[in-house]
């Protein structure tokens, strides 16, 4: 991670620091971050966490939350994180959260914030035709987020595509 932060010029934090059983995070950003510290997400399987941070750009400051969810995206890590989201503004939560949207994770999550996949593309399907529905990689918005851009990104360095999405306001 630092060598790419340093090598763009970027900033980064990473979390959770050596901890055994539990899933390295990043959090690589072309602005400061402030305030990051690791939440503990902790299940009877697969032991995670998540970066909470500020992000402050153009004047907005933003909530950050990175997360890697353990296998099958358990809900006790879910409600863990959406805990700590609870009375955030100017959310932006993002990752792997190993759940897809048929889910019970998803559809607590969505009970609190916004899906930017189907703010840009309401139908489930962007205009080249992509319908993403077994997807575990999500971005989630507070409501009323201005989405300008998403895409997921397909190359075979991954076991499933990334997710890029520009973000207004």
């Amino acid at each position: 991670m630092r060598y790419y932060a340093d090598s763009l010029g970027f900033y980064s934090y990473y979390g959770p620091k050596v901890v055994p059983g539990t899933f390295g995070i990043a959090l690589l950003s072309r602005y400061p971050i402030e305030n990051p510290r690791t939440i503990y997400l902790y299940s009877a399987g697969e032991q995670t966490a998540a970066i909470a941070a500020q992000i402050a750009v153009g004047g907005k400051r933003f909530s950050i939350f990175v997360t890697q969810l353990g296998n099958d995206g358990p809900i006790v890590q879910q409600q863990a994180l959406l805990q700590a989201i609870d009375g955030s503004v100017s959310v932006i939560a993002m990752g792997d959260f190993n759940f897809q949207p048929n889910g019970e994770q998803y559809r607590l999550t969505r009970t609190m914030l916004d899906d930017a996949w189907l703010l840009r593309w309401p139908q489930g399907v962007d205009d080249q035709g992509y319908d993403p529905r077994d997807r575990i990689d999500h971005i989630f918005v507070s409501p009323g987020t201005a989405i300008k851009e998403v895409r997921f990104l397909t190359a075979p360095e991954s076991d499933h595509p990334a997710l890029l999405v520009k973000i207004g306001w």
